[in-house]
């Protein structure tokens, strides 16, 4: 079964394109930009005119159905006169070996210049790319080829060494500049005339808490609450430069966990935590808790504590 088929404006019935097709075609929303722009700006629907048993008398309609249109100024998004039609199969057997016959990436030539412009098959583009990422740093009167050579000697991140060279200074009061580029003036009375402090974390120092978020995706809520601890969740120092508390580190979360489990007696047996007691007697763990607590005074069971003091045990028969 063929039909023809026409694109509309709901609000004015303006038909703006007519096609040919079999199938779902009439529902297919992308034809050309005209179409594509069309249906963007205005709501628009599509309908079968007539349909048809043979495909050359749908051919035939359709480009006398365009033709009508235009004269009356509508069907403005079709670009050919009509009689050529369309389905919703448009990767046939045929399409598929035209374009791999005319595939413009298996020719001889595309395959010997992507070869020739592969760093795994070329070294001397692996050294031009190397070449071109591994900009040299000048810092005081020394002369540095990368400026991962700058961070060892400097024990810096590669943030604060950038920080450097567009400032044109460093916190040594050192003169510093890309390779490239000209030195700039640093005219500011101060070095640092903002809030910004410092940071050492995991030995490395960075110019201020935005160069150590940036470079370790966090946020600074985050940081500033590694640096209030002194250490971040697994334990890497993390301190202003000025900090000299004495910290200790403490695993918050294994701290909970030991808070939680307590060693619990109910009816002279010790249990090694309320779940297990509760689990092994039936008794409810809110229960078990009130009565530990002494929200409660139960005369069947006697729930203590395992290092609960005498004086602080209270008479749950009374």
């Amino acid at each position: 079964m063929f039909y023809v088929y026409e694109w509309y404006i709901i609000d004015t019935n303006e038909v703006f394109y007519v096609g040919k097709g079999t199938g779902s075609r009439y529902k297919v929303r992308k034809h050309n930009n005209l179409f594509n722009d069309m249906i963007k700006h205005f709501k628009c629907e599509s309908r079968i005119v007539r349909e048809f048993e043979k495909e050359d008398d749908a051919f035939r309609f359709e480009y006398e159905y365009i033709n009508s249109k235009k004269e009356n100024g509508e069907c403005t998004c079709n670009i050919r006169v009509g009689g050529f039609g369309g389905n919703t199969e448009w990767w046939t057997e045929e399409r598929r070996k035209e374009y791999s016959e005319h595939n413009v990436m298996k020719s001889e030539n595309q395959r010997k210049r992507m070869q020739e412009s592969n760093p795994m098959h070329n070294p001397d583009i692996v050294a031009k790319t190397v070449a071109k990422k591994q900009v040299g740093v000048v810092i005081g009167h020394i002369a540095y080829n990368s400026v991962k050579d700058a961070m060892n000697k400097y024990n810096v991140c590669y943030a604060t060494i950038a920080s450097w060279c567009n400032r044109g200074i460093n916190y040594h009061g050192e003169k510093c500049r890309w390779a490239n580029e000209e030195q700039k003036e640093y005219t500011n009375k101060r070095y640092n005339t903002g809030s910004s402090k410092a940071v050492v974390y995991k030995g490395i120092r960075y110019e201020s808490e935005s160069d150590l978020c940036n470079e370790i995706g966090i946020g600074s809520n985050t940081l500033c609450s590694w640096l209030r601890r002194g250490f971040s969740p697994d334990g890497e120092p993390c301190r202003y430069e000025n900090d000299e508390r004495n910290l200790v580190f403490e695993n918050r979360h294994i701290t909970r966990n030991k808070k939680r489990a307590k060693a619990v007696i109910v009816d002279g047996v010790r249990y090694n935590n309320v779940a297990d007691a509760s689990k092994q007697t039936r008794i409810p763990k809110s229960t078990i808790y009130s009565t530990l607590n002494g929200n409660i005074i139960s005369t069947k069971h006697i729930c203590v504590y395992d290092n609960q003091q005498p004086s602080q045990t209270k008479n749950q028969n009374k």
